[in-house]
């Protein structure tokens, strides 16, 4: 349970975030960070935050996205018809095909997958990945559902699947990419609005959910 809420919090905070960054969408110019003191502290010393307005780049299911020294396509979208109860909620799942190339000269981190992909579901945030998403991915395309749960190595390409749990009844989806959260950067990120009916039916389970 504590998991889950701190999944929860990271993915509302991501998208604070970038509700706080979308008027830098579409401008050619880099923002800089610039520093905001907090003076709600009581001690003598003031405490200082570094905010960053993050540059956003709408893509498309197919598009090659390049962001420095990572290159990223979403191959496809499926959505599951698949759903199961948690909390009086019905719970649906979509999966994600992303081919990811690190022309860097360092691994990649993209295990954390809540610090590297955020969700908004019918316009609000929603925390998405859970513990249980490779088991899903597993059962879902079994030997071939790759995942992202080790580093991508200096010129590897890979291609893998990310699972997000959301509402049955959803309507539309915002997946948020940060190319380069693997390397402590969150200055740029991928934006992709997409539409239920734009999905693909998910293949028939190579195993069964339940």
């Amino acid at each position: 349970m504590m998991k889950k809420q701190m999944q929860k919090a990271v993915c509302l905070l991501l998208g604070s975030v970038l509700l706080l960054s979308m008027g830098a969408c579409g401008k050619k110019d880099k923002t800089s960070a610039r520093d905001v003191t907090d003076g709600s502290s009581v001690t003598a010393t003031q405490t200082t935050q570094v905010v960053r307005e993050i540059k956003s780049h709408k893509g498309e299911i197919g598009e090659e996205m390049q962001y420095q020294d990572v290159d990223a396509v979403m191959k496809k979208a499926y959505v599951s018809d698949y759903t199961f109860s948690e909390n009086g909620s019905e719970i649906g799942l979509t999966f994600f095909e992303f081919e990811i190339t690190n022309n860097s000269e360092d691994e990649l981190a993209v295990d954390l997958l809540s610090q590297t992909f955020g969700l908004t579901v019918d316009g609000e945030a929603y925390p998405g990945v859970s513990i249980r998403s490779p088991r899903f991915i597993y059962k879902e395309f079994g030997d071939s559902g790759k995942t992202f749960d080790t580093a991508i190595q200096p010129g590897e390409t890979r291609d893998g699947y990310i699972c997000m749990e959301v509402p049955a009844d959803f309507q539309s989806l915002r997946i948020t990419y940060f190319p380069r959260a693997g390397f402590l950067d969150w200055d740029e990120a991928f934006l992709f609005d997409i539409d239920r009916s734009d999905m693909e039916a998910a293949p028939e389970p190579v195993e069964a959910f339940q």
